[in-house]
């Protein structure tokens, strides 16, 4: 393993670990051949920490294929990091989910560099729709297939629906007034759809009635092979998939470059599951 820096084309610096494969690549030639691969965490994660995309990284060495684990500079819930040479507060609680596009595509550049010629994004919730996101409106030349694990929808009409609407209401309503007071930068806790620190700003764009991140919106715009896995626990229960089964059906008919799997008894961080995922990904992976 090494530990591995890079700059964005905003001037951001990022860190992350990346681990070469000895083992002869098993990827088929229709999912481009990929040799590399950058793993994304989800929400105020970080390269390190995620036991789930640890264990991926595993999965995917044993089938040739290289990966870097990264930050984005959504990493952790607070941080400081270098941009353009000045010290910056970034972190979830700070995060323009539109400047994944940057972190992603210059992790792409650092396998590219690295002497790799098909690269996959492989994330996990937020990271899942980054991946997707990015794709979607910046395409990388040599990023050839995604792998997404539990991408979150982001709607505002589905959640503002839910039996805990009124919740959500009130805290867009407080968000709004407080961006209107100039306090929009200033964290504060919020307990839905997550329990976080988030500023009144990043909580409007990320959740608000724009719907920008709401990956069903723009996934039509992903052309390159997709695997798309979701627990099963997830799909009924967790108020950030409301609808999202129903809405998935349109997805599997007719030809299209989406796969999409549940993972039985699996919750949104695939807990007890780890092999079941190996053997989802592991198999759309070989298959021709």
């Amino acid at each position: 393993m090494e530990l591995v820096s890079i700059t964005t084309a905003d001037a951001m610096r990022l860190q992350g670990m990346f681990r070469p494969s000895l083992e002869r690549p098993r990827v088929s030639s229709a999912k481009g051949s990929i040799d590399a691969a950058v793993l994304i965490h989800g929400l105020a994660g970080n390269f390190y920490s995620s036991r789930l995309l640890l264990h991926c990284a595993e999965t995917l060495g044993s089938l040739g294929v290289s990966v870097v684990l990264v930050n984005t500079r959504g990493h952790d819930m607070i941080n400081t990091l270098s941009w353009a040479g000045r010290a910056q507060s970034v972190g979830a609680a700070f995060e323009n989910v539109d400047h994944c596009r940057y972190d992603l595509n210059a992790w792409a550049d650092f396998l590219v560099e690295r002497g790799y010629g098909n690269v996959m994004f492989f994330g996990h919730s937020l990271g899942a729709i980054k991946s997707l996101y990015a794709t979607a409106l910046e395409p990388h030349r040599k990023v050839a297939a995604i792998v997404g694990l539990s991408p979150t929808r982001l709607s505002y009409s589905r959640m503002i629906d839910l039996p805990s609407g009124e919740l959500f209401r009130q805290t867009m309503q407080r968000c709004q007034m407080l961006l209107a007071a100039d306090r929009g930068t200033e964290p504060i806790h919020v307990q839905f759809p997550v329990s976080t620190w988030m500023t009144p700003q990043c909580y409007l764009d990320k959740y608000g009635a724009e719907e920008k991140f709401n990956w069903l919106r723009f996934i039509n715009q992903v052309t390159i092979p997709t695997l798309l896995l979701f627990g099963e626990k997830e799909l009924a229960m967790d108020p950030a998939f409301a609808g999202v089964a129903a809405d998935l059906e349109p997805l599997k008919r007719g030809w299209n470059p989406y796969t999409i799997e549940t993972i039985a008894a699996a919750d949104h961080f695939y807990t007890a599951q780890y092999e079941a995922v190996d053997e989802a990904v592991t198999r759309w992976l070989v298959s021709e």
